[in-house]
């Protein structure tokens, strides 16, 4: 790295650890991660692992495609292609960690004393069921957008 990019990286980091610490100190952002750090238990810790995971790839897969498509290859629609892509791979990623958790919730209700097939069973079914649908109307997506190519000028 040059002299300005080691400047510039300074500058971010000092300015995101400034950021940092008005969140610290800001009462309504205290309260959401309060809420949060407190909504998190078994009944939702997969998901929030995979929403975790599938935001920084999310912005890691964008970076990266900005760089080579715009930077590079001075590409707008490869790069519009590929932040499709990565968009639905986000998508399949999300609904999968929905659909685990969904799992998760029916095979601890079933292990419960007492359960029944009642309606929240059936809910919980559905739930399952839909998500499952869902992960899967994505995965064909994701399987189309990998099959059409750019067109080069």
């Amino acid at each position: 790295m040059t002299g300005w990019q080691w400047f510039w990286t300074l500058v971010g980091f000092l300015l995101l650890i400034l950021v940092l610490i008005f969140l610290y100190f800001f009462q309504p952002f205290e309260d959401l991660f309060t809420l949060v750090l407190n909504g998190v238990s078994y009944s939702n810790a997969i998901f929030w692992v995979a929403l975790i995971i599938g935001i920084i790839g999310f912005c890691t897969f964008h970076w990266h495609a900005y760089k080579v498509h715009i930077v590079q290859q001075h590409s707008v629609e490869s790069m519009v292609l590929t932040s499709l892509r990565g968009s639905t791979f986000t998508a399949i990623l999300l609904s999968g960690g929905a659909t685990l958790q969904a799992v998760q919730n029916l095979c601890v209700y079933l292990l419960q004393n007492g359960y029944g097939f009642d309606s929240n069973f059936g809910k919980r079914i559905a739930a399952t069921i839909a998500l499952v649908i869902i992960t899967g109307i994505f995965c064909v997506i994701f399987w189309l957008l990998k099959l059409i190519r750019p067109a080069h000028a």
